[in-house]
Parts: C-alpha cells; sequence; structure tokens
C-alpha cells in the first residue's frame, strides 16, 4: 500500500502515529494496570503499521548481509510487538520499539527533506529521537518518581536501541535508505535512443536459462566492453552523487578495487535514475559491480563472470530490449 518512500501522505502519516504511540506510550507506563481496553491495541496497531513500513523501506534499500539482517531484525521486532506473552512485559518493550521507529523515520525523513544522504543525517535522527523519548520518559518519571524504574524501563531500553543501531550505522549494516537499486544488469552495449530511453544488446543465453536476461556469463572478445545498465530510486528533490565500483577476485585473493566511477544523480522518478558505466577488456574470471553513495554504503550489488569467448566470429547473436 506504500507506494513511494517520500510520499507526503505517508511522511505526514507516519509522523502522526509517532506523535500518538508517544502519548497512549506515556499513559500506558503511568497507568499500566488502569488502561483502558482500546489504548494498548491502539499503540500495539500503529507500532506494527510502522514497523512494516520501515520492514518494505529497509529490506529494498538493503543489500547482501545487510538485507538479510534487516529482515531477521524487523521480523524478530514484528513478533514481539505481537505476542500476548511479550506484551505483559510493558513498557520496557514498548519503549524500545518505540525508540527504533523514532530513529527509523528520522533516519530517511532528513534526506528526503535534504536531498542528500550524509553520515551526520544518521546522528541527527538519533538526537531527535531522543527529543519525545526524553518526554515521555519526563512524564513518567513526574507521575512514578520512582528513578529505578525510569531507568530499567525507560531509559535502558530506548538507549540500547540507539546504542544498537549506531553501532550497526559504524558498521556499515544500516541499509541506505531512502536510496534503492531497482535493477542491475550486464550487457555487451548500451545505446540511448533519441526518445530518451536505453537499448541494451546481450548474447541469447541458452534455451535452458530461460530467466536470464543479460550477460550475467559475459563472454569476451578483444575490444569488448562490459557494461552495466541501472537504475536507482532517489526521492523527490534528491540531488547528491553515488560511486560505482568495479571489484576483481584475484585467485587466492579477496576482491581488489579495479575502478570507480561517480555518477551524479537526480531523484524523482518513479523507475529511479538511469545511470550507464563500462568497463574496458575485462580479464577473464569473476567480477563484482558495487553501487554505493559517496560516503560508501552499498546500495546495491551485481556479481557477474568474464569468459574468453573462442567461438567462431559469426556464431554470436545477440538479443537486444529498450529499458
Amino acid at each position: 500500500m506504500i507506494r513511494r518512500i517520500d510520499d507526503e501522505k505517508v511522511l505526514i502519516q507516519q509522523g502522526l502515529y509517532l506523535i500518538l504511540c508517544g502519548i497512549l506510550l506515556a499513559y500506558l507506563a503511568v497507568r499500566r494496570d488502569q488502561a483502558h481496553r482500546w489504548s494498548a491495541p491502539a499503540l500495539h496497531f500503529m507500532l506494527g503499521t510502522l514497523l512494516n513500513a520501515y520492514a518494505l523501506f529497509y529490506v529494498k534499500s538493503a543489500s547482501g548481509l545487510s538485507a538479510v539482517l534487516f529482515l531477521v531484525v524487523i521480523s524478530i521486532l514484528l513478533l514481539v510487538n505481537e505476542l500476548p506473552s511479550v506484551r505483559k512485559l510493558g513498557p520496557v518493550v514498548l519503549y524500545g520499539l518505540y525508540s527504533f521507529c523514532l530513529t527509523s523515520y528520522f533516519a530517511y525523513l532528513y534526506p528526503v527533506l535534504l536531498g542528500r544522504i550524509r553520515w551526520w543525517m544518521f546522528v541527527l535522527a538519533v538526537m531527535t529521537s531522543a527529543v519525545p523519548l526524553i518526554l515521555v520518559a519526563r512524564f513518567h518519571h513526574k507521575r512514578t518518581s520512582d528513578r529505578r524504574q525510569i531507568l530499567r524501563h525507560a531509559v535502558a531500553p530506548a538507549l540500547g536501541v540507539q546504542l544498537l543501531l549506531l553501532v550497526l550505522y559504524g558498521l556499515h549494516l544500516i541499509p541506505p535508505v531512502p536510496l534503492s537499486v531497482k535493477e542491475i544488469g550486464i550487457y555487451h552495449g548500451v545505446e540511448r535512443q533519441a526518445d530518451g530511453s536505453y537499448r541494451v544488446s546481450y548474447l541469447a543465453p541458452p534455451f535452458w536459462k530461460f530467466w536470464q536476461s543479460d550477460d550475467s556469463d559475459f563472454l569476451a572478445r578483444p575490444g569488448d566492453r562490459v557494461f552495466t545498465f541501472f537504475r536507482v530510486f532517489a526521492p523527490k528533490g534528491f540531488r547528491d552523487e553515488i560511486r560505482v565500483a568495479w571489484l576483481f577476485k584475484q585467485p587466492g585473493r579477496a576482491w581488489a578495487a579495479a575502478g570507480d566511477v561517480p555518477i551524479a544523480i537526480i531523484g524523482g522518478r518513479d523507475n529511479g535514475y538511469r545511470g550507464v558505466s563500462y568497463k574496458q577488456n575485462a580479464s577473464a574470471g569473476d567480477w563484482r559491480l558495487v553501487i554505493s553513495t559517496a560516503d560508501g554504503r552499498e546500495i546495491g550489488h551485481r556479481t557477474f563472470s568474464v569468459a574468453v569467448d573462442d567461438r567462431p566470429a559469426g556464431d554470436r547473436a545477440m538479443t537486444a530490449d529498450t529499458r
């Protein structure tokens, strides 16, 4: 139901949900045993809605290990939000979930509003999230005057979640929301057409690889260029730079850098910003193409192989598609 991460209605709805969650959390933390029947279900419903949205955003923006990590993390949080046995723990769990939702919201709100993505925006998101958390905790403390309970039920879970997110961000495991790769392909040729579309050409795959529509197994001849065509989604008003890195797997060694190209992108298109890069005379072996933000956070990657094409010159049927 969420079409775009920069949809104004989605941003406003999530902002209102977070405000209401803070109000309900303050109420439930103080009057846990006398809470209205609708208060707790309403809070869990809104937190669940927010977590579902963040699951979509994080997984779409992630790749590799971070995609798996956040799929697992969000799934666990959704499960925690729904289990009656966990709900009985009360404010401890709710403060942790609320803390995660606040930082997730501001972490992509600032790039959407400012039109670029930088490391300090995530730090700012954490600092901004602390404001409503402090307000709710202060209200909680005024009503109970139990400092130990506040530290245990509010400060510890909220601060623990924030510290965990900062550590994951420092390790480059937080997906670069709101950017996401919609397509990455490897081709023998990419040409821009007069109507603005792109014509990609690749060797016709064997009949049994009916799913393949690019040169994942690139057969190279002298002078061939390995092209990549990609589409990266960015929100409206977004103007920033991404990097396209070519990596080569040396036998018995780790991936080695084999070229790094900066590309300026402009956001707003539903199908994503289209870009092209190429590698001249690529050596035979395993290759990886990585698209990342300016500060090195991976948006997406594609692994492919290059082999020498020793077939007769005429035996080279190409297939062309329009992108």
